[in-house]
């Protein structure tokens, strides 16, 4: 059987063989590896510090079971797309994508289906999250990303930069493991 590595640590290890060397390139924004492992790091910091994670490992659960808390990921595509999904690895969190499409009612029952714990949402999509979250009692962390929509920041929510300008750049204090999960939903 191949050696299995935890995407998490697949990307630390680039990262400290080139640090200098750009990763993640989005319109006018340019991040080197360091810069980027930085940030996952603080995100992870951030949803640990919260009480996220990976609280019963795979080998204890059945083939359609997740030990894991699971991130939303409500945004357009850029940096902090794929540091959501970066720095859920590195939490032991398992993140999956959100149609940014979706009108109320299909957020709530995905995020209901998924039992989401966290969410980094664009605020555009501020007022669809607005109206389902009364009904999502198990949503924890909500991360907004500011965009030229203006919306303001929802009750409860964090500035994604505040959140990671507070957290820890140190690498989080967890065992990374080539188990975790991606949950895939279909956007229709």
């Amino acid at each position: 059987m191949p050696a299995q590595f935890p995407v998490a640590e697949i990307h630390e290890a680039i990262a400290a063989t080139r640090p200098d060397a750009e990763c993640l390139v989005f319109r006018d924004q340019r991040l080197t590896w360091a810069e980027v492992t930085e940030r996952t790091r603080r995100l992870a910091n951030h949803l640990i510090g919260a009480g996220l994670g990976c609280h019963t490992e795979r080998s204890e659960l059945q083939g359609h079971e997740s030990g894991q808390d699971h991130l939303a990921i409500y945004l357009h595509n850029g940096n902090e797309y794929l540091e959501a999904m970066l720095g859920s690895f590195k939490a032991r969190v398992a993140p999956f994508n959100v149609n940014y499409r979706y009108v109320a009612e299909e957020l709530h029952y995905l995020l209901t289906d998924s039992n989401a714990a966290a969410v980094v949402v664009h605020s555009q999509f501020a007022p669809t999250l607005a109206e389902v979250l009364p009904d999502l009692p198990n949503l924890r962390v909500i991360l907004q990303v500011p965009d030229a929509s203006g919306n303001p920041l929802l009750p409860g929510a964090v500035w994604y930069e505040d959140a990671l300008a507070a957290a820890s750049p140190e690498k989080p204090a967890v065992e990374w493991s080539a188990d975790d999960l991606y949950i895939l939903y279909t956007g229709g």
